[in-house]
């Protein structure tokens, strides 16, 4: 069995959220435009799916409004686009926050939901995340720009997809639903982190805080060790970093 379970049986029952956001997957993301940031980085923003840049095409014209008023406008798209979902919607469709059935079955460590995120199992392969933007970001174009657009691009093993938006969600009024590849692993130590980020030069640890680590293009924090799982043929896998630029950043209109 691979790290990330391939079982092709899935989960049969499709409820709404499922079904309509594989319904929704026909569209091609790659025919939209956006030159927001750099290519490579836009790459992973259409890994996102079609919905990820659909949210981020409807806030053009809105990349300098006040978190409100962006907050305002996807919930408008969600409206729209029929994935506007309460946590009712999805605690009906995806029961309440258990992984005990996946750490029973493969004996791994379990993702944790905490005060930025509440984490469902979407399906044998996949998590399904209520994630609050405003943890680590301002406003939810941010979010869309470094949380999903450049974690994808960093770590593709753990892209995120996004599915919706959620109301009246347990971590705030207004939060994303993202889907992601659910690993099969075992927490690695701060020192296996540490070897995995500084491997090739690639990053440098802060050495004010040993779970930020730094480029001369990038930041990446919370790195501690609930966010990494290692998988069963060793391979590293972060499940939920907060990247961003380490520079003042001249982001270009969407």
């Amino acid at each position: 069995m691979s790290d990330i379970d391939n079982n092709k049986n899935g989960n049969s029952n499709k409820g709404r959220i499922r079904s309509g956001f594989e319904d929704d997957r026909t569209f091609k993301p790659d025919k939209y435009d956006i030159k927001r940031l750099s290519q490579d980085e836009e790459d992973g923003r259409i890994a996102g799916g079609a919905r990820n840049v659909a949210a981020t095409l409807f806030l053009r014209g809105y990349e300098e409004a006040v978190y409100e008023k962006q907050e305002d406008r996807l919930i408008e798209w969600a409206k729209d686009n029929h994935c506007l979902f309460t946590i009712q919607d999805i605690e009906d469709e995806f029961g309440i926050e258990i992984f005990d059935d996946l750490q029973r079955k493969y004996g791994a460590e379990s993702p944790s939901s905490g005060t930025e995120s509440c984490i469902y199992q979407y399906d044998d392969n996949h998590l399904l995340k209520v994630m609050r933007y405003n943890v680590f970001d301002t406003k939810p174009l941010g979010f869309l720009d470094n949380r999903i657009a450049l974690h994808n691009y960093l770590f593709p093993g753990t892209s995120y997809e996004l599915i919706g938006i959620c109301r009246r969600g347990k971590v705030g009024k207004f939060s994303f639903v993202l889907k992601q590849p659910y690993i099969i692993g075992t927490r690695p130590t701060q020192y296996e982190i540490h070897k995995e980020m500084t491997k090739d030069n690639m990053f440098v640890r802060d050495f004010l805080e040993e779970t930020t680590y730094y480029s001369k293009d990038y930041i990446i924090r919370d790195l501690h060790t609930g966010n990494w799982i290692k998988g069963k043929n060793g391979k590293m896998y972060c499940i939920d970093p907060a990247p961003s630029f380490n520079i003042s950043r001249n982001y270009k209109k969407i």
